[in-house]
């Protein structure tokens, strides 16, 4: 039986890319249809890919769930829920710490403003002498 390109991809499972640089290279041999368009045999295609899917209706039974499937899941349930205790517990130590910081930030600036009430107030400067060219120009 021949296949088109496209439809060997799907059932090697693998991109059509794939199947035209195996082409290219020789390593898969291609025929043309009656239509003019290039055609693979299927046989020649399992040649390279083993576990072709013969019948794309097998395909979706593979997919369906078996026990090894099932456990799988089952596994990755639980690890999805781990993973959301773990970000909600993240979570609620990231808004601690937020306000752990607002509250240290308060403290800052309450001890700054203190601070600024207790210093004496600077002493005014004693003008700075006038240089001669400063006194020539008016400065």
């Amino acid at each position: 039986m021949k296949v088109s390109i496209s439809e060997a991809a799907r059932r090697a499972a693998v991109k059509r890319t794939t199947i035209y640089r195996k082409l290219e290279s020789g390593k898969l041999s291609k025929e043309l249809g009656e239509d003019g368009q290039p055609c693979i045999d299927l046989s020649e295609l399992s040649r390279i890919y083993p576990r072709l899917v013969t019948d794309p209706v097998q395909r979706r039974e593979d997919r369906k769930s078996t026990p090894e499937n099932c456990s799988e899941i089952t596994v990755l349930r639980q690890l999805v829920d781990v993973l959301k205790q773990d970000k909600e517990h993240l979570a609620r130590q990231v808004e601690r710490l937020n306000e752990q910081v607002d509250r240290e930030r308060d403290v800052l600036v309450m001890l700054e403003r203190e601070r600024q009430l207790t210093l004496p107030p600077p002493a005014p400067s004693a003008p700075q002498k006038r240089t001669f060219w400063q006194w020539f120009n008016g400065r």
